[in-house]
């Protein structure tokens, strides 16, 4: 009670001085964007200004004698563009406000300019002014009537959910409700343009949303770390206007889908590719005329400085800075969707004034420190930001000490970790990769934090996907699931504390600056001071929940913020004969890692990049990805010997000495690297198949998701399951009873998802059947010593069946089917394993990466058999690598996936023959298992034919390959 008393008087003490800041700005930037531009002074207009500000004392003339209200609102409507056009863009937002005023104007123009106008003020921080007129928006937009609904170009409750996004992520802090809101225009969208009822105006509407909303909804994604489904959608959305006859969009849309597409690919650490989405989008802008100071332009100059600036050639941009500079002294909106002081600190850096430009983003970041809290991905990006200035600055000596300082709270401890689900979009992978540089030259401490950068990069990859485990898990988990709610609220306390905070420093500020009393200051200050307790006492709780969460429930802690280890800690978990490899490819320069038992540790510069690099996997996976096996014995099918002897060279000569005598190698890479079919290089040129040197030859390469899997799945022993197998195979994807068995004739299923363009959804009756997959499970079964109930096929080889049964009995656990990775398919933006039909389709029938995180597993091994269950498309991140980290989460030990479209007859090979090896030979491993049936396969003991490594290259083994 003493203490709600003293807050009282407080705030009651201070109500003169709150009074007088609120009649001014919150901040500058606010301040700013209520007047807009300085006003132009009669004598500085030009003339089309001036006709512009005469010709609405000729609008207000006409409006007095209009009563229509269509006539009105195109009155209007008509000055604000002249006065945009004219460069007077805060004089075009007063009045859209008048139209929002004129209850003579339809409700549905209103909501519009509304749900506009809220959107800007809320990109301008003019918080107060845009929850008016979201207000307003809404009200009116439940007064549109069905017959306006057809006239309007946009419908209004798609334009206020964008205006609440903006509101959500900018003021609330809450990045994750604001991503909802994208999604629910999204959905609304689609639904309106696969509506046959809706009229060619509705559809067109709903077009125009679709593609307008497609750059913020790849912006939420990726502040939401969903970089992986954000470039999937990004290509999706392109993938559609170029195939899709009903979207047909203009030039300004197809420029804001690569806008969009932009940012996606920068997130995934690509920024060439960002780079040239970004040109081809500002071209597409300026060849459809729209104003330099217009706000596309604008986004688009500040994110090709950005993602400059983490190519380490902003310099060669001075003209876009200038450019940008010039669209923010004419609109309000350039001017202040971001700080002053942030656009000032990359115009700054783009002239080579690297020290203020350090300053001008260290007032920002401690501003955003205070707003919003380390977790926000804008505090994120502009420490990515403040690193980068000084790693580039030539002046300045970035030694391992400030390196690990950036670099510490990304990759996260035991006690303290980031589970906000936010990162810093558009340059944090670029500040990530030069700490990475830099750090290798800093003696033993600098090259354990490249090793953990490196780790990082191989984490974010799939962390969107174990995100939604994490919640699924926790929505099945009552315990922690009140300790989750119980965070949630803590969060909540977090954002109102820290706003608090803002306003109780704006207030302080005012006495000071306005001449308070001394008592009013004394105040003043005793309020910050409690605010800046209030979040103190807040953050402690939530360290204290985390470390109860980490402690009780140590799997959600490892999916929503997995512990990187260092080289030693990973060490301790590793056994004699394994070696972990971590390989990074970056667009400057490419690293090797090597952990050995015993804490050995190795760090590597390759003399190689991502492009070159990219150009050998592409000629090595040429042959496989045709999906055309071999016909007779010695045919090479495309398989390019000199690419595998290349890569071998480029990627394991350098480390041999280092791995040598292993006889596991564990890898864990992302990008083009994780697309590598590691078993298939040799490591000498060779001319023919009889005469290669396979390196499977003394030792096997064994994938891992990344160190952290390798840690958790060793860190949490359990016994070994009673039941020999459970499996589901040949599921029925049309609905019906599953296809006949097939004899042992053998095939090749290259496309599993046959895509039909002028179709508006995939029809999942289309999915190749998979019949033959009943005698590879069933020959498993019989080596196992399992039944036939075993085996699980046609409609009851589901996803229901899945995820509702417990499988923590089975030792081996077997999906003989199809797997699917994000963006396969039109509207897919997940891995997961294709099942039987089960009433809607992709949605109801893929087991998905978040659904196999909650199943029950207890499995030494997990077989996604049959035709690209491990593929990887080399570009952002590594698709195996999510379903891997699901099933480990889930309690399996290791898999083995395919990574091209295998051939029916050596799949039943494989993998009988790996089992029957395992079974008789207790002394194996797994990966010697494996390994015995590769090197008996390439040598011709099942045939000459099947020496091609395209039968039994593709078989790779993921996770912990001890017995």
């Amino acid at each position: 009670m003493g203490m709600r008393y003293h807050r009282l008087v407080l705030l009651i003490s201070l109500i003169p001085l709150m009074l007088a800041v609120m009649s001014c700005a919150s901040d500058g930037s606010s301040q700013a964007f209520r007047t807009g531009s300085s006003p132009i002074s009669p004598a500085a207009r030009t003339p089309e200004q001036q006709a512009v500000q005469d010709h609405e004392q000729v609008v207000r003339r006409q409006l007095s004698d209009t009563t229509d209200g269509n006539a009105r609102f195109a009155l209007l409507d008509r000055l604000a563009s002249d006065y945009f056009r004219a460069g007077m863009v805060s004089d075009s937002m007063r009045v859209r406000e008048d139209i929002v005023d004129d209850s003579r104007i339809p409700a549905g123009r209103r909501s519009l300019a509304a749900a506009s106008l809220a959107e800007a003020y809320a990109e301008g921080f003019d918080y107060a002014r845009s929850e008016r007129l979201l207000d307003r928006a809404r009200t009116l937009a439940g007064e549109t009537t069905p017959a306006e609904l057809e006239s309007l170009p946009r419908e209004p409750s798609y334009a206020y959910f964008s205006a609440e996004a903006e509101i959500d992520r900018r003021y609330l802090n809450r990045h994750d409700l604001g991503l909802l809101k994208r999604r629910e225009i999204e959905e609304l969208a689609w639904h309106n343009i696969n509506d046959p009822a809706l009229s060619v105006k509705r559809h067109q509407a709903a077009v125009n949303e679709l593609l307008g909303n497609s750059p913020e909804l790849v912006r939420v994604l990726v502040q939401n770390n969903r970089r992986t489904e954000a470039l999937s959608y990004a290509n999706e959305i392109r993938w559609d206007i170029d195939n899709r006859s009903d979207l047909s969009p203009s030039p300004i849309q197809r420029a804001a889908v690569e806008l969009g597409r932009s940012m996606a690919l920068a997130s995934n650490d690509d920024y060439d590719g960002a780079m040239s989405a970004v040109d081809v989008a500002i071209k597409g802008f300026q060849k459809a005329k729209l104003a330099p100071y217009s706000g596309y332009i604008g986004d688009a100059l500040r994110l090709r400085l950005m993602f400059a600036l983490a190519m380490g050639r902003i310099g060669d941009y001075q003209a876009d800075a200038d450019a940008w500079e010039y669209g923010a002294r004419i609109n309000p909106v350039v001017a202040h969707t971001i700080s002053e002081d942030e656009r000032e600190s990359l115009v700054l850096a783009a002239h080579g004034n690297w020290q203020e430009a350090q300053r001008r983003i260290a007032a920002v970041m401690a501003d955003n420190l205070v707003r919003r809290g380390p977790e926000s991905p804008f505090y994120k990006y502009q420490a990515a930001m403040h690193m980068l200035y000084r790693l580039e600055d030539p002046a300045a000596h970035v030694g391992e000490t400030e390196i690990a300082g950036y670099v510490k709270p990304l990759v996260g401890t035991q006690d303290d970790y980031d589970d906000s689900g936010t990162r810093g979009a558009y340059d944090e992978d670029g500040a990530l990769a030069l700490s990475m540089s830099r750090a290798m030259n800093e003696g033993g401490q600098g090259q354990v934090l490249a090793f953990q950068i490196a780790e990082l990069f191989h984490m974010n990859a799939t962390q969107g996907a174990m995100a939604d485990g994490a919640a699924r898990l926790a929505a099945a988990t009552p315990g922690l699931r009140a300790l989750i709610e119980q965070e949630q609220s803590l969060r909540h306390e977090q954002n109102t504390a820290h706003g608090a905070l803002v306003r109780a420093t704006n207030w302080f500020s005012a006495a000071q600056r306005l001449g308070g009393t001394q008592a009013q200051q004394n105040l003043a200050s005793a309020n910050v001071e409690h605010e800046e307790k209030v979040i103190k006492a807040t953050d402690e709780k939530l360290v204290s929940l985390r470390k109860q969460i980490a402690s009780q429930f140590p799997l959600y802690r490892q999916l929503v913020s997995p512990e990187i280890p260092t080289p030693g800690a990973l060490a301790k978990v590793l056994r004699a004969g394994e070696v972990y490899v971590d390989f990074y490819a970056g667009r400057d320069a490419s690293y090797a890692f090597v952990v050995r038992p015993g804490g050995n540790f190795q760090a590597v510069r390759l003399a190689t990049t991502r492009a070159a690099l990219m150009r050998q996997v592409v000629a090595l996976r040429a042959g496989f990805d045709a999906g055309i096996p071999p016909q007779r014995p010695g045919d090479l099918a495309g398989f390019d010997l000199g690419a595998a002897a290349d890569l071998f060279q480029q990627l394991i000569a350098p480390v041999q000495d280092d791995i040598r005598g292993a006889t596991t190698v564990y890898i864990g890479t992302s990008g083009v690297l994780a697309s590598i079919p590691f078993d298939v290089l040799v490591t000498r040129p060779a001319t023919s198949l009889e005469d290669a040197d396979w390196w499977i030859g003394t030792t096997m390469p064994v994938r891992i998701p990344n160190a952290s899997a390798l840690v958790l799945a060793r860190s949490h022993p359990a016994a070994h399951a009673s039941e020999p197998l459970i499996a589901f195979a040949d599921p029925s994807f049309d609905g019906r009873a599953s296809a006949s068995d097939v004899g042992p004739g053998a095939r090749v299923v290259a496309r599993a998802f046959p895509v039909d363009t002028g179709a508006p959804a995939f029809d999942y009756h289309l999915v190749v059947p998979l019949p033959e997959t009943m005698a590879e499970a069933r020959s498993i079964a019989t080596t196992l010593g399992a039944s036939d109930q075993s085996v699980l096929r046609g409609k009851q080889a589901s996803r229901s069946e899945a995820m509702k049964r417990d499988l923590s009995n089975h030792r081996v656990v077997l999906f003989a089917t199809h797997g699917i990775v994000a963006g396969e398919v039109p509207g897919w933006r997940k891995s997961g394993l294709a099942l039987a039909y089960e009433g809607r389709g992709l949605s109801d029938s893929v087991l998905t990466a978040d659904d196999i995180v909650t199943l029950r597993l207890n499995a030494d091994w997990v077989i996604l058999s049959a035709c690209n269950t491990g593929f990887v498309t080399g570009a952002a991140g590594d698709a195996v690598s999510e379903l891997s980290r699901a099933f480990f989460a889930a309690g399996a030990r290791s898999m083995l996936v395919t990574q091209w479209a295998v051939e029916s007859r050596s799949a039943t090979e494989v993998t009988t023959g790996l089992f029957r090896t395992y079974a008789d030979d207790p002394s194996l491993s797994k990966s010697e298992a494996l390994a015995r049936t590769e090197r008996d396969m390439a040598s011709g003991k099942d045939g000459g034919l099947y020496r091609h490594p395209y039968f039994w290259g593709a078989y790779v083994l993921v996770g912990d390959s001890a017995r």
